[in-house]
C-alpha cells in the first residue's frame, strides 16, 4: 500500500529483532518476580484467573551448520495461556450429566484422533466416510455449556525446560495480580511435569485435568478390552459418563478387573510390549486415572464456576503452530525462541505488541513532531 518493497529477509530479520526485545522483556519481568522486585501492572481483582499449560514440538537445526535444516530435530516447546475470566456460581451441578458433543461417536473419534500424541490413540478405527467439516456446526457437537466465559487472555512460550519455564509463567501471573484473585483454576493435560509447575507457582490454584485428554483414556481403554463396536461404545459412554460425574472409582476397579483376565504385568514386562498391546493401553489408562483422581471432581469444579477443559490452550497451541510448525520450517536456537515471544505478544489481548512497537526505538509510530524537536535539539 505504500508502494515499499521489503524482502522476506528483511522482514526476517525484523521479525527476529523484535522478538528478542520482547524475549530481554520477559526474562527481565521474570528476574525481577524472582528477586520480589516486581509489581502487579493492574490492580483490578480478578473474580477467576485462569492457568493453562501445554506443550508442542517445532524443529530446531543443528548448531553451526549455517543456513539450511542440517541435522534438525525435534524439540518441545511450552506454552502457557493465562485468562481472567467471569465466574458464575451454582447451587447445584449446573451440567450433571454427560453432555451430547460426548455421545457423538463420530465427533468423539474426531475429537481424539486431533489429539494424536496423547495417549495410546493408534487403535482408532479410521471413519467408513469422509467426516463433514469441522467448521459446519451440528447440534451434538455443541460444547459444555457450564463452562466460564474468558476476559483477557495473555501467551507465554519458551524453548526452555519446565524449571526454567514455571517462574515465567509465575511472573506473568504476578504481573497481571493473579494472586490476589477471588479463585483461581490451573488446567492441565495430566503430565507430571504441569503438576510440579502448579505445587510450586500455584499452590492455592484448584488444579484440574482436562477432561477431554480423560476421554482419550477412556476410550483407549474401552477399545482395548472390548472386541465388538457396539460393545465398546458402550463401555466408553457408561465409563464417561462416570468420569463426568466425578465417579473415578468405579472406572478404576472395572479396568483393573480387566487387567486381572488380562494377566497380570510388572512394569519392565509392560514397557516391553508393543504401544497397541491391550494390556499396555490397559496399564496406560489405568495408571493415567490413578495419578489424576484427585484432580477430575468436575461436579465440584461445574459448580464453582470453574473450567474442565483446556480447548482455550489446545486451541492456542494451533495458533502458535501455525506460524512455527511446519514441513519447510526449522529454526536456529536464537530464532526459534525470538519467533515464539512475537507470537505471543500478538496473541496476547492486553496490547502488549502494539505498546511495545509504539516505544521502541525506530518505530514508524513515533510522533513526526517529536522527531522534528529530537533533530533540532
Amino acid at each position: 500500500m505504500a508502494e515499499v518493497t521489503i524482502s522476506s529477509r528483511q522482514v526476517t530479520r525484523i521479525a527476529e529483532e523484535i522478538g528478542r526485545e520482547l524475549e530481554a522483556g520477559r526474562d527481565q519481568q521474570t528476574q525481577h518476580f524472582q528477586d520480589r522486585r516486581l509489581d502487579p501492572a493492574v490492580t483490578t481483582r480478578p473474580a477467576l484467573a485462569v492457568v493453562e499449560v501445554d506443550g508442542g514440538r517445532l524443529r530446531i537445526r543443528g548448531a553451526g551448520d549455517g543456513p539450511g535444516a542440517h541435522n534438525a530435530s525435534w524439540r518441545e516447546d511450552k506454552f502457557a495461556l493465562l485468562a481472567t475470566a467471569a465466574r458464575p456460581t451454582f447451587d447445584a451441578d449446573p451440567e450433571p450429566d454427560l453432555p451430547p458433543c460426548f455421545r457423538d461417536q463420530s465427533y468423539v473419534e474426531e475429537l481424539v484422533r486431533e489429539m494424536g500424541g496423547v495417549g495410546p490413540l493408534g487403535l482408532i478405527d479410521p471413519p467408513p466416510e469422509p467426516l463433514p467439516d469441522a467448521s459446519a456446526p451440528t447440534t451434538s457437537a455443541a460444547s459444555p455449556t457450564s463452562a466460564p466465559e474468558f476476559l483477557v487472555r495473555t501467551s507465554v512460550a519458551s524453548t526452555c525446560d519446565s524449571e526454567a519455564f514455571g517462574p515465567m509463567v509465575a511472573a506473568e501471573a504476578h504481573q497481571r495480580n493473579f494472586q490476589a484473585a477471588a479463585r483461581g483454576a490451573f488446567v492441565g493435560d495430566g503430565a507430571a511435569w504441569l503438576w510440579k509447575l502448579q505445587r510450586l507457582y500455584f499452590p492455592g490454584f484448584q488444579a484440574i485435568v482436562d477432561f477431554v485428554h480423560v476421554l482419550s483414556y477412556v476410550f483407549a481403554a474401552a477399545k482395548a478390552v472390548a472386541t465388538e463396536p457396539a460393545t465398546r461404545w458402550a463401555l466408553f459412554l457408561e465409563w464417561a459418563e462416570a468420569c463426568w460425574q466425578g465417579k473415578v472409582a468405579p472406572v478404576l476397579e472395572l479396568l483393573r478387573g480387566f487387567q486381572e483376565r488380562l494377566g497380570p504385568l510388572s512394569t519392565a514386562e509392560v514397557e516391553a510390549l508393543a504401544e497397541d498391546d491391550p494390556r499396555k493401553v490397559l496399564a496406560k489408562s489405568v495408571g493415567y486415572l490413578e495419578h489424576n483422581q484427585d484432580r477430575m471432581d468436575y461436579p465440584h469444579y461445574r459448580r464453582e464456576g470453574l473450567p474442565i477443559t483446556s480447548s482455550h490452550m489446545e486451541s492456542t497451541v494451533k495458533r502458535f503452530n501455525r506460524r512455527v510448525k511446519g514441513t519447510e520450517k526449522s529454526w536456529g536456537e536464537t530464532g526459534a525462541e525470538a519467533i515464539l515471544q512475537l507470537r505471543a505478544a500478538f496473541l496476547s489481548e492486553d496490547g502488549r505488541l502494539d505498546q511495545h512497537q509504539r516505544s521502541r526505538p525506530c518505530t514508524p509510530y513515533r510522533n513526526y513532531k517529536t522527531r522534528e524537536r529530537r533533530k533540532a535539539a
